[in-house]
């Protein structure tokens, strides 16, 4: 029975903590840098202890990554596919998943549940286990896209229900999932830049391309690049589109959309081609008139 470098927090708790509550400098301060095996991992969430990866100083935060031996995704799509069988039943995470648990939001009518990967070799650097996190998340279209953060805890789950796998996910295979990752976007590039839809697009167009995006599919980079796209195509007029399509947190679109040049970004690199390179990987056909 192998053991993985994970911190553990010792507070244990029942419910999440709401934003802005005077506990979280305590609880970020509150993680322990321990070995622990799976079964280990799984018993101490299962008593709502939050696990993230090792850091230095007791402090949270990227500056302070020393490592990291888990990676965790997000299924909250609250329908079949963030099911215990439904998960355990993907090849993927049947051959190289480490344990699967429902969260603290899980609800027999809406289920959602967190899947842990245990590396059989830690991470050392922070960007590299961020890319790593990203790259399963590409993989797995349905996760939540935030989960890629070096230093991002996932809480435990108080009497959750665990799926226990007891899989390790080799750095080889993770090598080679990461060189397709990163494969996939440099032909998106290169599709957005062929030319492939230089003529001008109309918002119709557009709004029937959008809505063959699955929003909650995407990273935020590529969520993000979107947003570009349309503020490129059609500046403020193009912000309606944005609104209808990107279903962010109250304010983040609007934060995001005064942050984008009024002459284009990066160079002109993300126009409306992206948006419709994006489309068209979801099914989205040009319909020709």
């Amino acid at each position: 029975m192998g053991s993985y470098r994970i911190a553990i927090s010792s507070c244990k708790l029942a419910k999440k903590i709401p934003s802005g509550d005077p506990v979280w400098p305590t609880f970020n301060g509150s993680f322990q840098n321990l070995e622990l095996s799976a079964m280990d991992l799984a018993g101490v969430l299962y008593d709502g202890h939050a696990m993230t990866t090792w850091h230095k100083d007791h402090w949270r935060t990227t500056a302070n990554y020393l490592c990291g031996q888990h990676v965790g995704l997000d299924f909250d799509t609250c329908d079949e596919r963030s099911t215990l069988p439904t998960l355990a039943d993907n090849k993927f995470i049947a051959k190289y998943g480490g344990l699967i648990y429902t969260t603290m939001s899980h609800t027999a009518e809406a289920p959602r549940a967190r899947v842990v990967f245990l590396l059989d070799t830690p991470i050392m650097q922070a960007g590299n286990y961020s890319l790593v996190a990203a790259a399963l998340l590409w993989l797995f279209g349905t996760a939540d896209r935030q989960c890629k953060d070096a230093v991002r805890f996932f809480y435990g789950a108080p009497c959750c229900q665990i799926e226990y796998l007891d899989n390790v996910l080799p750095l080889e295979t993770v090598r080679h999932l990461i060189a397709q990752y990163q494969e996939t976007g440099r032909q998106e590039r290169k599709r957005h830049e062929s030319g492939a839809y230089n003529t001008p697009a109309d918002q119709a167009e557009v709004a029937d391309a959008l809505r063959k995006i699955p929003v909650w599919s995407l990273e935020y980079d590529e969520w993000v690049q979107v947003l570009m796209g349309l503020h490129a195509a059609f500046g403020e007029d193009g912000r309606r589109l944005a609104d209808d399509w990107a279903d962010g947190k109250p304010g983040e679109v609007e934060q995001k959309w005064r942050g984008f040049k009024a002459n284009g970004n990066g160079a002109g690199q993300v126009t409306i081609a992206t948006v419709f390179g994006i489309a068209k990987r979801y099914g989205w056909t040009k319909t020709l008139h």
